[in-house]
């Protein structure tokens, strides 16, 4: 499967050094961007222009990033020191993946092949979409990675089967995800409010075995209760749609909805999460810049971000 071609970003991640697939090395953290995966296209206009806005994504969280956190040899206080605790792992910029509206099944293979390249390498992708049908394409480049689990981090479930006749689309990720035969587990955290799934889809989730834990539940739970939920043993993907966190961080979303994670609550969880499970890859998705107001909400994206690649580089051994 070719592993698609990458366009050059007007900034790179934390100004990191954007770097060809092919020189990946076993440790590296490879960041790179997914701006479209498969849009829906019978939503109507005002919809699908909201959802496929999410392409200017990638873009958004590298410059908040560079604005935020660009000093990246500074003391971090969320991660206690600097970002790459030291410089045992190396953090590169792929770039941008050359991908486009209504174009579905291309995009699909590219960000499979781009993931299954940044893998054969020993690296750890980063993604960031783009909305939330792109990590479907990047779950199944981990085929060949042992027993997978997964950490979902959303406001909504995504276990519909298909939108509009469509089976991979925004809507349709974790049930995707429970087709694929390494999935042994799936964990879902942040759910509140009401979104496209109906009982049916909540039933279908629960008999798959999937563990649907609402805001609330998670607050009671605490962060070490969330872990623990979490199979021991294999490797963990990290999946974020950035409508988990509250309006009041980060309000430029698809889907907003009150009373979701603050942000020092969910990058708490994120790093506990990381330091004890084997963490194999991390996306993303649904930031809508254009709904943003002073970057707040492109900041908390990219501080998430960034609490994820540190947490990554201290778990490394």
């Amino acid at each position: 499967m070719a592993s698609g071609i990458f366009n050059t970003p007007t900034q790179s991640f934390l100004y990191t050094d954007v770097v060809p697939v092919e020189s990946l090395n076993s440790g590296d953290i490879a960041v790179f961007g997914a701006p479209h995966g498969t849009s829906y296209g019978g939503l109507g206009d005002v919809n699908y222009n909201v959802a496929t806005d999410s392409a200017n994504a990638p873009r958004a969280i590298r410059h908040a990033a560079n604005e935020s956190s660009s000093n990246i040899d500074h003391y971090d206080f969320d991660l206690g020191g600097p970002l790459m605790a030291g410089g045992q792992r190396r953090l590169v910029d792929l770039g941008d993946l050359d991908l486009g509206v209504g174009k579905g099944e291309d995009n699909r293979q590219a960000i499979q092949g781009a993931t299954t390249s940044v893998l054969q390498r020993g690296a750890t992708p980063v993604i960031l979409g783009g909305d939330d049908s792109i990590p479907i394409p990047f779950l199944r480049a981990f085929a060949d990675r042992g027993s997978i689990d997964i950490l979902q981090i959303d406001a909504h479930i995504d276990w519909r089967d298909r939108i509009d006749g469509e089976p991979d689309g925004y809507s349709s990720t974790m049930r995707r995800a429970s087709e694929l035969p390494f999935v042994r587990s799936i964990t879902q955290i942040g759910m509140r409010g009401v979104g496209s799934a109906r009982p049916q889809e909540v039933q279908t989730a629960l008999d798959w075995g999937a563990r649907l834990i609402t805001v609330a539940e998670t607050r009671k739970l605490g962060r070490q209760g969330i872990t623990d939920t979490i199979p021991t043993g294999g490797n963990l993907l990290l999946q974020l749609d950035c409508d988990a966190l509250d309006t009041s961080v980060c309000p430029a979303v698809n889907a907003p909805t009150p009373g979701g994670f603050q942000y020092d609550e969910l990058a708490d969880v994120i790093r506990t999460v990381i330091a004890q499970r084997q963490t194999v890859g991390f996306s993303i998705v649904e930031l809508v810049p254009t709904l943003d107001s002073n970057m707040i909400s492109a900041i908390a994206a990219a501080r998430i971000t960034c609490n994820v690649i540190g947490s990554l580089a201290r778990s490394f051994t």
